[in-house]
């Protein structure tokens, strides 16, 4: 059976700023722990990509928080996440000392060597550590095989592949589970986003392929069109494979609170129309704020904006790509206006 990580206080960050306190970490932490969960990721350590600005608790994941949660929760495994360029040695051997069970390294092709000098530090000092590569869906079979051999031969214990812009379908899983399956000596994991409401559906395919470890969150919360939610997930193995391995009246419970106190809406599991538009595309969410952007600043469709960008690979469109496609689309808009 593959081992479960919920990422509510990682990826549902994204929701609400990060600004889960202590006392809700605390609640979120005991309930999956009862729920039977397998690994609970508390953050990121020292922020996101670009830092911990403006952020709450659980982008930093100070010692303090770390300490706090272990005492809380002794026998919880903690994991932590980390992007390479925001942490130095002595982060490393301070998740180390509190007893984190696991880190999870983001990797980018642009900045595959620092990840992998992360992964280097982590294994020499007996840290176990997930090697996730991010926006998978940017990276042809050969690449993945390339980048993935590197990270196993760094030291990795596990290898994830992450569907960031909810752009997969499950055949496309498949094919690259099966690629990193029949490649790896190691464990591999598989983390779903939702955008195209195929979260569960993913995730179903990466198990078939034998996938060991798969992500989901409370209520779906999550970046973007959000993840698999936690308690489907549960509900989905029990109603299928009918032995329960997890409690799900205890997850349920757990779930309920996170969305009458930290997420205050009953929308939420569905994904906005941006979240839709853009999984369907393949864009990352960076691509989000600077088509709302552009949409404004030339008096265009944000739609007809996203759609226009797809001819392009997503994985390279600029700002500058951007703006020409808004004012080609506001150009043949007046053009229109004077037939």
């Amino acid at each position: 059976m593959a081992q479960l990580i919920d990422v509510t206080l990682r990826d549902g960050g994204y929701v609400n700023g990060f600004d889960f306190s202590l006392e809700a970490a605390k609640h979120i932490v005991s309930g999956l722990q009862k729920a039977g969960v397998d690994w609970i990721e508390i953050g990121y350590r020292n922020g996101p990509a670009k830092g911990t600005a403006g952020l709450g608790m659980t982008a930093a994941t100070n010692d303090d928080y770390i300490a706090a949660l272990k005492e809380f929760a002794p026998l919880a495994n903690l994991v932590v996440m980390l992007h390479p360029h925001n942490i130095q040695a002595e982060d490393l051997q301070s998740l180390k000392s509190l007893g984190v069970s696991l880190v999870r390294v983001c990797l980018r092709q642009d900045l595959l060597e620092e990840g992998l000098d992360t992964i280097r530090e982590c294994t020499r000092i007996g840290l176990s550590t997930s090697a996730n590569f991010v926006r998978i869906t940017y990276f042809t079979s050969q690449e993945i095989k390339q980048m993935t051999l590197k990270a196993e031969a760094a030291g990795a214990d596990i290898v994830y592949f992450a569907d960031s812009n909810g752009h997969l379908v499950p055949d496309q899983v498949k094919s690259i589970a099966d690629v990193l399956k029949s490649t790896l000596t190691i464990p591999v994991g598989f983390h779903a986003h939702n955008n195209l409401s195929m979260g569960l559906a993913n995730t179903v395919a990466a198990l078939e392929c034998g996938v060991d470890w798969v992500d989901s969150s409370l209520r779906g919360m999550g970046r973007s069109g959000g993840n698999l939610a936690t308690e489907v997930f549960a509900a989905y193995m029990e109603r299928c494979f009918g032995a329960a391995r997890y409690k799900l009246i205890e997850m349920m419970d757990t779930a309920e609170f996170v969305q009458e106190e930290i997420l205050l809406s009953e929308q939420y599991m569905t994904p906005m129309t941006k979240d839709i538009l853009f999984g369907m595309m393949n864009f990352s969410t960076d691509l989000k704020q600077l088509i709302m952007d552009a949409s404004l600043q030339h008096n265009v469709y944000w739609k007809e904006l996203a759609y226009g960008l797809g001819t392009y690979p997503p994985d390279k469109i600029t700002g500058e790509d951007i703006a020409f496609i808004a004012s080609r689309i506001k150009k043949n808009n007046r053009e229109l206006q004077h037939l």
